[in-house]
């Protein structure tokens, strides 16, 4: 039998659907797997009798592993075969989150925890990849929606388990079990699937990493030399620097928080264990909202420039009203605006890893555009995994909030004065056209 040619043929807007989903449930299960720890903070320091600072060690290698492995997987995504090598990662992850289920020595979790950390820098990049090669416009920005949800959800899903498993003894345990199993299940899902999905779409389009004949790959090195010359000097590489520095501040904010507000709630307010992690998931409520918020402020705001200062002015206001209540006894207000933080710090990262490479994805290589952002993301959340741990030692928690304002205010200040530049320059320029 001949095989059939598919040369012309799109996938249907059924199945652009279905694989956007697909992509969105994939990312959502890792971040179970990516959590799993992070979200015990309390139940694990007390089990295995550490402190704070040996306890972000691991968290601490994790966003190294994985900011690192953003960059690396960002530039060769593209030379992937994405079947395998996503399920690949969720298997090895699931791995990893069964290895602390049975037992696994403490002085050993922060090494297996570097190589989680690799494994899901491979989602990122590869599934905007993916995303951006299979999808026509019109999908394109369904996706910019859709794929602002896992965070949020994987975060709620697995702060939810972890605060009904701190009921009982030793529960975080079931956490990582859970991981393992959703992440296998995941895998192999992916690994019958993907395939079946794409099997109909253009093959110059498919992002599989599959070999070329000598006169296509002369072709595409030449076309690849005049893109990277064309991205280097184009506005676009300057952006992307900048929205690097941006991406550091924003994800040590807000994975900051999300990492240490059940030790913040307990220690300085006296909430028991449960609740604390409980009242952690304030901020994923809140923060898929930010999503929303971002794309409906996009309708007025087109500059993704001006848009990330207004969210991070956004944010400097709210951390000045927890300055001014944290003190207080007004717990459950000041946990009201740290959801809002994480709502304005959710809506920027939105922004720099999804809107903002879809947005440019026709034109350059989303997937390296997406990890380098969310290489830069990770940055930030590795500062504050140890950092803000080592400033809680030293201090208090009131010195952790007062470098978040710091952060926050310097970007706002930054943004400002960028918008400032470029209106003048406009108006020199259209002066200059009338005269």
């Amino acid at each position: 039998m001949q095989k059939q040619n598919t040369d012309n043929l799109e996938l249907s807007p059924k199945i652009q659907m279905i694989l956007i989903f697909i992509c969105c449930a994939v990312y959502t299960i890792a971040y179970i797997g990516r959590y799993s720890y992070t979200a015990n903070s309390i139940p694990i320091i007390e089990y295995y009798k550490v402190n704070k600072d040996e306890f972000s060690l691991a968290t601490t290698f994790f966003f190294f592993a994985y900011g690192a492995g953003q960059i690396l997987n960002g530039i060769f995504c593209r030379r992937y075969n994405m079947r395998f090598t996503i399920a690949g990662a969720l298997i090895l992850s699931a791995v990893i989150n069964g290895l602390v289920f049975f037992g696994l020595p403490f002085k050993f979790i922060k090494y297996v925890w570097l190589i989680n950390g690799l494994c899901q820098s491979v989602f990122w990049a590869s599934l905007l990849r993916i995303l951006s090669c299979y999808l026509d416009e019109a999908h394109m920005k369904k996706a910019v929606i859709i794929m602002s949800t896992p965070v949020t959800v994987g975060t709620l899903v697995i702060y939810g388990l972890s605060a009904l498993l701190a009921l009982f003894e030793n529960g975080f345990l079931y956490a990582f079990l859970i991981a393992f199993i959703l992440m296998g299940l995941m895998g192999a899902i992916w690994l019958i699937y993907f395939p079946k999905l794409t099997k109909n779409a253009r093959l110059e389009n498919r992002p599989t990493g599959a070999a070329e004949t000598t006169e296509t790959t002369e072709t595409t090195e030449t076309a690849k030399e005049k893109a990277g010359r064309r991205f280097f000097m184009s506005g676009i590489f300057y952006m992307l620097v900048l929205f690097c520095i941006y991406a550091i501040v924003s994800n040590y904010v807000k994975d900051g928080l999300t990492t240490w507000i059940p030790q913040i709630l307990n220690e300085q307010y006296n909430l028991p264990d449960s609740l604390s992690i409980i009242l952690t998931l304030v901020l994923p409520i809140f923060g898929l909202c930010g999503a929303v918020l971002a794309v409906f402020i996009n309708k007025y705001v087109k500059n993704h420039s001006d848009l990330l200062g207004v969210f991070f002015g956004l944010t400097s206001i709210t951390v000045i009203g927890v300055q001014l209540l944290f003190k207080t006894d007004l717990w459950l207000l000041v946990l009201i605006m740290f959801g809002l933080v994480s709502l304005f710090m959710n809506g920027a990262n939105n922004i720099i890893t999804n809107m903002f490479p879809l947005y440019v994805g026709k034109k350059y290589n989303s997937g390296l555009i997406a990890g380098l952002l969310n290489g830069a993301c990770y940055v930030g959340s590795t500062l504050s995994q140890y950092l803000i741990a080592v400033i809680a030692i030293a201090g208090d928690w009131t010195a952790v909030i007062n470098v978040f304002l710091y952060l926050a205010l310097g970007i706002t200040a930054f943004s400002l004065i960028l918008f400032v530049i470029r209106m003048i320059r406009e108006k020199r320029g259209k002066k200059n056209l009338s005269e």
